[in-house]
């Protein structure tokens, strides 16, 4: 959460009613395309990554699940990588399809 994010638990936005998980999972619940759901990915992750927001999206998501209050809730670390694997396989797929339709 931290790197897309860019922030830090310990942030003053942060107090013991919104600690940085139930920030994050409140945004996430807004409506794509939202200015509160822009402002979760770091502004200098973004001008990194253009056109990359949905996989931050899912990034976070994975992070969600990863932060479970109960242990047998969570995802093991070997599902939790093959989530992020899935998420970097489907963003190469997806730049792949792009390069060969401009190449037409």
């Amino acid at each position: 959460m931290e790197i897309v994010t860019g922030k830090m638990p310990t942030e003053a936005m942060f107090d013991e009613e919104t600690d940085m998980v139930r920030w994050v999972e409140t945004v996430l619940d807004t409506p794509p395309g939202s200015e509160a759901r822009e402002k979760l990915i770091d502004s200098e992750l973004k001008s990194l990554l253009p056109c990359e927001e949905e996989a931050a999206y899912q990034v976070l998501e994975i992070a969600l699940q990863c932060t479970k209050s109960y242990p047998q809730e969570r995802p093991s670390s070997r599902q939790a990588s093959e989530y992020l694997l899935n998420v970097f396989n489907n963003r190469a797929a997806s730049y792949r399809e792009m390069q060969t339709d401009t190449d037409k």
